[in-house]
């Protein structure tokens, strides 16, 4: 697992206080009690936070762990596989565009600010478009603690049903061609208890092979039929509450649905 730097925490700095980077070397120790030792951060952040710390007394006791720590660039395979749900919506932080925040948040990890009062919380509310999403958020060794529970799985993913009977579960789909084999499909799928309904069809995907195409952190499952010529999808709404909840039923879905 690895964390992302949150760059709004060192847009405006011009120095960096000594107890911040104390600070930022205990949540590193902290971090790799759980085998978590890298932050993720662009390069230019990256130079920009390496010159400012060099304007300290000690500088070079603190170079080995801030090169353990921060790598670059952002773009790691897990970034890349995600970075369309990222380009399909804005992300602001207030009145800011945020991208280690938004990438935190798509991923289900930690975003990472220099500790200041402004980002000292476990949580940093941001705008996925106009809707207000929460990030989990560390800039102090505590805040470590409080996620590392629910992010390492140590406690156990209660997912909640859909209380619709299968017959009155809305199915929605686009009047496409290979709308039959959808409708087909979507009235097996509708008889799991974590479906809420059908509500679109997906451009055809022939080129995937894929079962779950894409995971949401809303409850929205893009599914496809690798078994049709054309790949044909669509859209499910589940119960998921959360990413994780969310992955976990689309494992189900696969194990039950994904083989003709």
């Amino acid at each position: 697992m690895e964390i992302y730097f949150n760059e709004l925490s060192i847009t405006d700095k011009s120095s960096i206080s000594y107890e911040a980077v104390q600070i930022m070397a205990g949540i590193y120790r902290e971090l790799k009690k759980y085998g978590i030792t890298t932050c993720r951060i662009s390069e230019e952040d990256s130079n920009k936070m390496f010159y400012l710390i060099q304007e300290l007394p000690n500088a070079n006791t603190i170079q080995n762990f801030f090169f353990s720590f921060f790598k670059s660039p952002y773009e790691s395979d897990e970034v890349e596989k995600n970075q369309e749900e990222y380009c399909e919506h804005s992300w602001f932080y207030k009145e800011k565009e945020c991208f280690g925040l938004a990438i935190a948040f798509i991923l289900d990890s930690l975003c990472y600010s220099i500790f200041d009062q402004t980002w000292n919380d476990t949580y940093i509310t941001i705008r996925k478009d106009s809707q207000p999403v929460e990030v989990k958020h560390v800039c102090t060794e505590q805040h470590v603690g409080f996620h590392m529970k629910s992010l390492l799985g140590d406690s156990e993913i209660e997912l909640v049903t859909c209380g619709t009977s299968a017959k009155d579960k809305k199915i929605v789909l686009r009047d496409d061609h290979g709308k039959d084999k959808l409708l087909e499909f979507s009235n097996k799928l509708v008889h799991s208890p974590y479906v809420v309904g059908v509500i679109n069809s997906l451009p055809f995907q022939s080129h995937n092979r894929k079962f779950i195409s894409k995971i949401k952190e809303n409850g929205l499952i893009n599914i496809v039929l690798p078994w049709t010529d054309k790949g044909l999808g669509l859209v499910v709404q589940t119960t998921g509450r959360t990413r994780e909840e969310t992955e976990k039923i689309a494992d189900l879905l696969q194990e039950k649905y994904g083989y003709r």
